[in-house]
């Protein structure tokens, strides 16, 4: 099958793709504020102990300078010459506030960015200290700082991004391919392409996104399946009631026509298509009613023995009719269950049962626990059997064996609705026959102490 031109990453991955780098540079951002927030502080931390230092030691510079006699002879320009290489002004104020030396452009300098420390000599202040920064030296270095990282934080988030982007677009890819794969396939068939089937090529993908493109397959099949069983269900039923529907038409055009007369045998003759019509709608309503059971069961826990005994004396009289002998061994065996239709499980084999065993033969019927969560029910005849070729079809609706259509009349779906009630109460069917010696049905069904599988 060809591959489905389709877009490289298309809507959900372009979605996809901006999620991912949306989370990333989300959390970029986030880390980047954390940072900024931390190394922040640090940094201006750092500055202001290093403008302090500064001061102070320009404080003890001047306290140096001072003599005994005061501020006439100190020689305070060297200090000066320090703090302006630093890019910061100083200014030196003696105890009564006034002025002893100051750098220039001292008072152009912003006042918010000072710090004071008094001059101490001999043991006593001698005056003040105050140092202003500027926009040079110690006073720049947050700032420039601030720009630094932020040109770093810029360039990293660039980064990121493109990466971000380059491994979300291979992740979106990845995770939408196998989803377009199977939107493609769903519209193949919605257009009319029944036959369209994901090739194995196309199967890229791992765990559940695999098993979504391989789910496809599968539940496409089921569905052909499902729809082939229905066309075929009508098809049979169309068969099967072409017959006695011609039968009873010819008949009655011939009466209508004169050419036969409505004597009790004609008349008999067109009762028993009639019936046959009857017991065939009949049919299908149960097996309608078999089909839908799983979502109509009423199970509660019931002697399987009870059922079973109760389906045997139901028969009674027709297997005295007929001359076969009915044996029953029969023991306690609880189930859940819906009773009702497991008796008419359990009529439904010995039905068939008695039609195929000829007079003089013997059918048993068993009803025994099988360990302690399951119990066994058999239904064994001496009759006719079953061909090896033919067992296997045996539960098909409408299905009948060659040599049953001489020996018994009917509509072919007895054991159809045995199959899917005992399918419904999460049982297993097990058929097996011999030619000429007969048949044994085996159904085991889950025992009372074990948990009903919620429907």
């Amino acid at each position: 099958m060809p591959r489905q031109g389709r877009p490289w990453i298309g809507q959900l991955g372009l979605r996809l793709t901006l999620a991912f780098v949306g989370v990333a540079l989300a959390g970029i951002a986030v880390l980047a504020a954390l940072t900024a927030l931390s190394s922040g502080q640090d940094i201006a931390q750092l500055a202001r102990r290093q403008q302090e230092s500064l001061t102070v030691a320009t404080a003890v510079a001047a306290g140096a300078a001072y003599d005994r006699i005061g501020w006439r002879r100190a020689d305070l320009r060297p200090i000066l010459d320090l703090v302006s290489r630093d890019g910061a002004s100083a200014q030196v104020l003696d105890r009564d506030g006034n002025v002893v030396g100051s750098s220039s452009g001292f008072s152009r300098t912003d006042p918010d960015l000072q710090t004071n420390m008094p001059v101490v000599a001999y043991g006593r202040q001698v005056g003040q200290v105050t140092v202003r920064f500027g926009d040079r030296g110690l006073g720049a270095v947050v700032p420039r700082f601030d720009a630094a990282r932020w040109r770093a934080r810029i360039e990293s988030a660039g980064v990121a991004a493109l990466l971000a982007l380059a491994v979300s677009l291979l992740v979106s890819r990845w995770i939408t391919a196998p989803i377009e794969t199977t939107l493609a396939a769903m519209r193949k068939r919605v257009s009319g392409d029944r036959g369209y089937r994901i090739s194995q090529s196309d199967m890229h993908g791992m765990g559940v996104l695999r098993e979504l493109l391989e789910g496809y397959n599968v539940t496409t099949d089921v569905l052909d399946q499902q729809d082939q069983v229905r066309r075929n269900l009508v098809a049979d039923v169309a068969h099967e009631l072409r017959t006695p529907v011609a039968i009873l038409q010819a008949g009655h055009e011939a009466m209508l026509d004169g050419l036969a007369e409505p004597t009790t045998e004609n008349l008999g003759s067109l009762r028993d298509e009639v019936l046959r019509l009857s017991r065939m709608v009949e049919d299908l309503q149960r097996l309608s009613a078999a089909e839908a059971a799983t979502l109509q069961l009423k199970r509660v826990p019931y002697d399987l023995a009870v059922i079973a005994a109760e389906a045997a004396a139901s028969l009674s009289d027709a297997y005295e009719v007929a001359g076969v002998r009915l044996t029953a061994r029969l023991r306690e065996a609880r189930v859940m269950c819906d009773p009702g239709r497991i008796r008419d499980v359990i009529t439904n084999l010995l039905t068939n049962a008695l039609k195929f065993t000829p007079a003089g033969g013997t059918v048993i019927l068993e009803a025994e626990p099988a360990g302690r969560e399951l119990a066994r029910l058999k239904v064994s005849d001496t009759g006719m059997g079953i061909a090896p070729e033919e067992l296997p079809r045996v539960t098909e609706r409408f299905f009948r064996g060659q040599r049953s259509a001489d020996v018994a009349a009917g509509s072919g779906i007895g054991l159809t609705i045995v199959a899917e009630l005992v399918r419904a109460h999460d049982g297993s069917l097990d058929i097996k026959s011999e030619l000429g010696k007969g048949t044994q049905v085996t159904i085991m069904l889950p025992g009372a102490g074990k948990p009903v599988p919620a429907s």
